[in-house]
C-alpha cells in the first residue's frame, strides 16, 4: 500500500483479481447482498463483504487473520463468509454450465481439439480431495485413501480449465467411479441430454458419441474414454494412450489453478459440513469468474497444487458384470479412436 491507496498488485494478492473484475462481481452479487442500515448500527457496505470473503478464501481461510485485517470480529466474519459464499451460488448457472444445444457443444469440441488434439471431446474429468475436520457422524465414511478426513469432489472442465459440472456431496471413502455412476452428468451423457456435434467424427455413417476424458479410476464407457490397462498391448494403443492422457491433464490444471487462487482448499477448513458444499462451489464459480475474466496466477502455486492432488490417484476401475453391453460398445468406440490417431 502507497499512500493509503491499495496497488494493483495488492489488489491480486488479496483478492485474487483486479479492483476492475472486483467491482464487476460487487455489481453481480448486490441484488442478493444489499442490506438496510438500522437505528443500531450501519450495515457493512457489498464491497466491504465481498473483499472480506475473497481475503478469507484466498489466503487459507483464517478467520481471526481475516478479522484481524478488516477490524471485524471473528463472529462477523463467519457470517460474513457464508452470506457471500452462499450469494455467489445463485450466480453458479451463469458461470457454470453443461452445454445444451449442438453449437454449443460443437465450440467445446471443437476448441478443445484444436487446444488438446482430442477430437470429439467437451472436457475432461476427475475428483479432488478436499480436506475436512472430523465429522461428528459417520466419520469412518470420511477417510480417504492417504488417512485425512476430505469430502471427494467430481468435476468435468473444458478446453480452457473453466468448470462445466462440480458435484459436491460424496465422502472421502468413496470411490470416483462410484460418484459418476451416481452423477447427473452421467445421466445426462447417457440419455443424450448433451446433445452430439453435427459432424466430426463418423462410423459405419453413425456420428462417434461426444465425450469425456477420464483417468483409469473411472469406468469405460461410450461416452467416457479413458487408456488401456498397462498402457495398451501395442504401438497403436499405446499412442491413443499418451494423447488421451496428455490431453486429460487440462483437468488437473483446472484443480491446480483453482487451488491455488483459492488457498482455503488446501488445508482443513473450519466450516461446519453443513454450509461447508456451498463455501467450495462458491470457490468453483469465482474460479471460472477469473478465468473468464483473464486474471492471472502464480504458476508457482499451481504446480505444488497439482502434484498434491496426484498424490490422490485412486486405484482402477473395476469391470461391472451388469454393464457388459455398455462397456463392450465403449471398447467400439475407444478402437475408433485407436484407429483416428494411427
Amino acid at each position: 500500500m502507497k499512500n493509503g491507496v491499495v496497488t494493483a498488485e495488492e489488489w491480486k494478492d488479496n483478492f485474487r483479481m483486479s479492483e476492475r473484475s472486483f467491482n464487476h462481481l460487487c455489481d453481480e452479487l448486490t441484488p442478493y447482498l444489499q442490506k438496510q442500515n438500522t437505528h443500531l448500527r450501519k450495515a457493512l457496505s457489498v464491497k466491504v463483504r465481498v473483499a472480506v470473503t475473497l481475503y478469507y478464501l484466498s489466503d487459507e481461510g483464517r478467520y481471526r487473520k481475516t478479522a484481524n485485517a478488516f477490524g471485524i470480529s471473528v463472529a462477523t466474519v463467519s457470517i460474513i463468509v457464508r452470506e457471500v459464499c452462499r450469494a455467489v451460488t445463485f450466480l453458479g448457472r451463469k458461470y457454470i454450465s453443461l452445454p445444451t444445444t449442438s453449437h454449443d457443444v460443437q465450440h467445446y469440441v471443437s476448441n478443445f481439439y484444436l487446444r488438446h488434439g482430442f477430437p470429439q471431446c467437451i472436457g475432461a474429468i476427475d475428483g479432488t480431495h478436499i480436506n475436512i475436520k472430523k465429522p461428528k457422524e459417520n466419520s469412518s465414511d470420511y477417510i480417504n485413501r492417504k488417512g485425512r478426513y476430505s469430502l471427494n469432489v467430481q468435476a468435468l472442465c473444458d478446453y480452457q480449465c473453466r468448470f462445466l459440472d462440480v458435484d459436491i456431496q460424496w465422502p472421502g471413502s468413496v470411490h470416483d467411479a462410484r460418484i459418476f455412476a451416481n452423477s447427473s452428468l452421467n445421466s445426462k451423457l447417457k440419455v443424450g441430454t448433451i446433445p452430439n456435434c453435427p459432424k466430426t467424427i463418423v462410423y459405419e455413417h453413425n456420428p462417434v458419441p461426444v465425450c469425456i476424458l477420464g483417468d483409469p479410476a473411472y469406468p469405460l464407457l461410450p461416452y467416457l474414454m479413458k487408456e488401456f490397462p498397462n498402457g495398451g498391448a501395442n504401438m497403436k494403443e499405446q499412442f491413443y494412450g499418451y494423447r488421451l492422457c496428455a490431453s486429460r491433464m487440462v483437468i488437473e490444471c483446472a484443480f491446480g489453478r483453482l487451488k491455488a487462487r483459492f488457498r482455503i482448499l488446501t488445508r482443513v477448513m473450519d466450516i461446519n459440513l453443513t454450509d461447508l458444499p456451498e463455501v467450495i462451489y462458491a470457490c468453483f464459480v469465482l474460479h471460472n469468474y477469473c478465468e473468464l475474466k483473464q486474471e492471472a496466477i502464480n504458476e508457482q502455486l499451481v504446480n505444488a497444487a497439482i502434484a498434491y492432488d496426484q498424490e490422490f490417484q485412486p486405484p482402477a476401475a473395476r469391470s461391472n458384470q451388469n454393464n457388459t453391453c455398455n462397456q463392450k460398445y465403449g471398447k467400439t468406440i475407444r478402437d475408433i479412436f485407436v484407429n483416428y490417431f494411427d
